[in-house]
């Protein structure tokens, strides 16, 4: 049997962010554990590494923007090398869209999209260009939000402990762990601890496919992410001297298939490539493979402290934008966890408190 201030289940990107800044404030005995051999090893590392900090949600934009700030400006302690790429994000919606969502009026075009790809479409649609946004070091942001923490792989969390309505720790088999603090921060296995908490299993995890195509000679290293939004959703950027594309599937699953590939998506990218780079609609898969995104029911993050037990805190559903967010995601829990309060004006928002009378997920 072992004690510690905090407990944090789940070594992804929201387990470690929010374990670095726990340090931060001060907290030292932290232990994250980990079910798998090595941390990050689900959605945290099988996501197509984007920096896109204009979101749907208003309130994660907010977190977006001030995480990629922090990124950007990261001291050589925190990562010794540049955890962003800028080499340009372009936004594209349908004309009259529901795009409202977009920080600004466009200020781009399809022509401009087509001096760096000549076989996007040459459709009338809006287009927005930021210059500072591209891709994210996915793998050094994880390591260095872990760096000098405490990770116990292999260990997967049976059950929280309870005295009362107070968390008390985990058990991992036979072994009872304990702690001051609690902390879920497992994603799409975040229903698998909702026993007896103040969250009725709300987490939906979908799964994505990704592609990486063969080399293809138009393709430099250096030219800009294109997402382009709507009903026939597609994101492309350069990888490995080829494209990484995704057709933005979206099949909710039992997280412990989500990394299984369905056979019929090829169909699927070949009929979004065709449409928005009809060029390469020839375009075949080198590489494929799926990952996870968990949700809450209205698409916002489930970040502060559950509503019915004390000391557990959550940090869940954070939508295929945790690495985007992730700064921000464990300033907000660190200032719940350490002073009993947020202050930041998208915590309202998150608060795991608005989810009580959702009804329990049925059986996936």
């Amino acid at each position: 049997m072992s004690s510690h201030q905090v407990i944090i289940i789940g070594a992804g990107i929201a387990g470690a962010a929010t374990a670095w800044s726990l340090k931060q404030a001060g907290v030292d005995d932290i232990l994250i554990i980990e079910q798998e051999a090595h941390a990050g090893l689900h959605s945290s590392s099988r996501n197509a590494a984007i920096l896109r900090t204009a979101i749907e949600q208003p309130a994660l934009t907010q977190l977006a923007i001030e995480s990629a700030d922090f990124y950007r400006n990261a001291t050589s302690s925190f990562s010794a090398q540049p955890l962003i790429d800028e080499v340009g994000l372009f936004i594209t919606a349908e004309k009259d869209s529901s795009a409202q969502w977009m920080p600004s009026s466009p200020n781009s075009s399809v022509s401009e999209i087509r001096a760096h790809y000549p076989d996007f479409t040459d459709q009338d649609i809006d287009v927005w260009h930021f210059a500072n946004e591209g891709t994210l070091d996915i793998h050094g942001l994880l390591q260095s939000f872990l760096q000098g923490q405490t990770v116990r792989n292999n260990c997967k969390v049976d059950e929280l402990l309870f005295n009362n309505d107070i968390a008390t720790g985990v058990r991992c088999g036979d072994e009872e762990i304990y702690a001051q603090q609690v902390v879920i921060a497992n994603g799409g296995w975040a229903n698998h601890l909702c026993s007896r908490t103040g969250l009725n299993q709300p987490f939906r995890p979908h799964r994505r496919h990704l592609m990486v195509s063969g080399p293809l000679t138009q393709i430099v290293h250096d030219l800009p992410v294109v997402w382009s939004t709507g009903s026939n959703e597609f994101y492309f950027r350069p990888e490995s001297g080829g494209l990484l594309i995704s057709a933005c599937d979206h099949e909710l699953v039992d997280p412990h298939y989500g990394e299984n590939i369905d056979p019929k998506i090829i169909e699927l990218f070949a009929k979004k490539t065709e449409y928005w780079l009809p060029g390469l609609s020839d375009i075949q898969p080198k590489h494929l493979w799926s990952g996870l995104r968990t949700f809450s029911p209205d698409n916002n993050f489930v970040v502060g402290p559950d509503p019915s037990i004390n000391n557990l805190y959550w940090a869940a559903g954070l939508a295929g934008h945790g690495m985007t967010c992730a700064y921000a995601v464990g300033q907000m829990l660190s200032a719940w966890m350490c002073d009993k309060k947020c202050t930041h004006p998208s915590a309202n928002d998150l608060l795991p408190q608005r989810l009580v009378d959702i009804p329990r997920l049925a059986s996936i």
